[in-house]
């Protein structure tokens, strides 16, 4: 018998949980943007971007271009592949049926 752990709201989960949003809000910004420079037009941090030295910024560009390379690769024909898969396990529901209906009989 599996016990349930209870879940307990700390300081450490909190901290998780903001950067987890900060990663998604600024994702958000990211993909949305049609600009070279990542963080250059969100509302709140214009300015301190722009205080940030030119190597720092271009690291943050790299970074952000870089990863949603990689989101872009990994999710290339996700759509595709999950309609393919999701056809297989109705292929296999169907088929297991009739065999245990043939089974029965």
């Amino acid at each position: 018998m599996v016990k349930e752990k209870k879940f307990h709201f700390t300081f450490k989960v909190f901290i998780r949980l903001l950067i987890f949003g900060l990663i998604i809000y600024f994702s958000i910004n990211w993909f949305s943007s049609k600009k070279q420079s990542v963080l250059g037009d969100v509302d709140i941090t214009p300015n301190l971007y722009q205080k940030l030295p030119e190597n720092s910024r271009y690291q943050i560009d790299k970074f952000f271009k870089d990863t949603s390379t990689l989101i872009q690769q990994k999710l290339n024909g996700f759509p595709q592949k999950q309609i393919k898969e999701i056809k297989k396990a109705v292929i296999k529901n169907v088929s297991d049926d009739i065999i245990k209906n043939i089974d029965k009989d």
